[in-house]
């Protein structure tokens, strides 16, 4: 049976199809995803909630990683699951504790002015991705790892640049759905903003999807974008939480 809207809107990264650099593994009741960088779990409908955790630690410390990021729609369940996780140590995630799941089907505003292309070398993607960790302060990558992402990423992933003046300024990424394209991710520099380069951004990825013949755009959002994207025609469904599973603090047995 097709997702409905409301489905994508809670559980994108469940309808996604693998992307390159990220293990999907189907647990009864959860999808454990991982890459070298992160841990996550989705489309949470468990009956053994203690059994998850205990897996998904095991297998997260097995990775190396320090976190395990729990991505509860309003569908997941037992309905006292974020009791039992809280009793299990897990609190809040500490960046974006709530996002708001959102769908367009009808094409947002542009921006005249602001120029977005997609990025075909991996010189631009380069860029793009040190304009990103820009953004969120995040130290400098490495261009060796950087270009065999941008290798890997490809195939199902459109990464998308904005300049004004000729300079970048702004960074989107998509996803490429059966029949939808997921926004996953989307950096303005501080000094560009207000200037419609974010709301250009997500017009080039919604002109993507309808060259594509899939003109859904799906996300995630964060408080600060989901005003924005609700100004520009998204339709918000309802909220994600998310909780932080610290594997490096001590919270218990199963921790240490």
């Amino acid at each position: 049976m097709e997702p409905e809207l409301a489905d994508l809107a809670e559980d994108v990264i469940f309808y996604l199809p693998r992307v390159p650099g990220f293990d999907q593994i189907e647990r009864d009741g959860y999808l454990y995803t991982a890459s070298d960088r992160r841990a996550s779990v989705h489309h949470v409908r468990l009956g053994d909630v203690a059994a998850a955790v205990a897996w998904t630690r095991k297998e997260t410390r097995r990775r190396d990683l320090p976190k395990i990021e729990w991505w509860l729609g309003w569908k997941a369940t037992p309905a006292d699951l974020v009791d039992r996780l809280a009793a299990a140590g897990l609190e809040p995630d500490d960046v974006q504790p709530v996002l708001t799941g959102m769908v367009a089907t009808e094409p947002p505003p542009g921006t005249p002015g602001v120029d977005v292309r997609r990025i075909e070398t991996a010189d631009d993607y380069i860029v793009a991705l040190d304009l990103e960790r820009r953004v969120w302060g995040q130290p400098p990558g490495d261009p060796k790892r950087d270009r065999e992402r941008f290798d890997a990423e490809r195939a199902t992933t459109g990464s998308f640049v904005a300049d004004l003046d000729g300079e970048p300024v702004g960074f989107g990424r998509a996803i490429d759905g059966a029949r939808f394209v997921a926004l996953m991710g989307g950096a303005v520099l501080p000094e560009a903003r207000r200037r419609g380069v974010y709301r250009a951004l997500v017009r080039a990825r919604w002109d993507h999807a309808v060259a594509r013949g899939t003109p859904v755009l799906v996300v995630q959002a964060g408080p600060m974008s989901a005003p924005v994207l609700a100004r520009l025609g998204f339709r918000s469904f309802g909220q994600v939480r998310v909780y932080s599973d610290r594997l490096e603090s001590s919270h218990g047995d199963d921790r240490s």
